[in-house]
């Protein structure tokens, strides 16, 4: 690979691979690829190391082969899935069933050997975008309820803060409101005093059973003619 064609790819820098293959030609070419694109590469030439591998290091991407010497490549492939693993398969015996097999089972991709490396590193970056994406998702859903949280909170202040306002509005208005008038003692109106007559009351007749008797009238004068 050409300094050249090293630049069109994606720094590894931070980014860990496992290579599970026992093809030592293949093992040591992969990880010395990938190693110069600044990728940390773990290598197994077994599934059992594999396996050990992917728990111990916990690899963004691995690159599995189809035939190990001790377990099944698909066994493996299962096994990692069950960790949401993101899992390259290669193989040099490729055939379709096979192939749709391995994608059924969750595979990223199914390349067949003598692998074109370009096409491995780019198989590789899409499913590190993958990962990406899939954490930032994560990382959101976890992120909710407290969002949520915060915002029932803020609710809350702002309730309270509105509550002390209305509250802190009554009680000045009671301070500041004028006083009332003075009640004024009730006004008493004082008839003015009944004059009594002077004059000397007309004598009565008084008949016997205390009833007063009717008095005669005047008798005119004689006169002589």
């Amino acid at each position: 690979m050409t300094s050249l064609q090293a630049q069109q790819f994606a720094s590894g820098e931070g980014r860990r691979i496992l290579v599970v293959d026992d093809d030592d030609a293949v093992l040591k070419g992969l990880g010395e690829y990938f190693t110069r694109l600044g990728y940390e590469v773990v290598r197994a030439a077994t599934g059992k190391a594999g396996l050990a591998g992917f728990q111990a290091q916990d690899p963004d991407v691995t690159i599995l082969d189809l035939r190990l010497p001790d377990i099944d490549g698909m066994q493996i492939l299962e096994i990692m899935r069950q960790r949401n693993a993101l899992v390259i398969l290669l193989t040099g015996y490729g055939d379709i069933p096979t192939a749709v097999r391995a994608m059924q089972l969750g595979a990223e991709n199914f390349l067949t050997k003598p692998v074109d490396l370009p096409h491995l590193v780019a198989t590789v970056e899409r499913a590190i975008e993958k990962l990406d994406l899939r954490r930032e998702n994560l990382r959101l859903r976890r992120m909710i309820p407290t969002t949520r949280r915060r915002l029932v909170q803020f609710g809350g202040t702002v309730v309270l803060v509105v509550a002390a306002l209305l509250a802190g509005r009554w009680v000045g208005g009671i301070g500041s409101s004028p006083p009332a008038p003075p009640e004024l003692a009730p006004v008493h109106t004082v008839a003015p005093p009944v004059q009594r007559s002077t004059a000397a009351p007309l004598p009565r007749d008084t008949a016997a059973g205390g009833h007063t008797a009717p008095r005669a009238a005047p008798t005119p004068p004689f006169r002589a003619h």
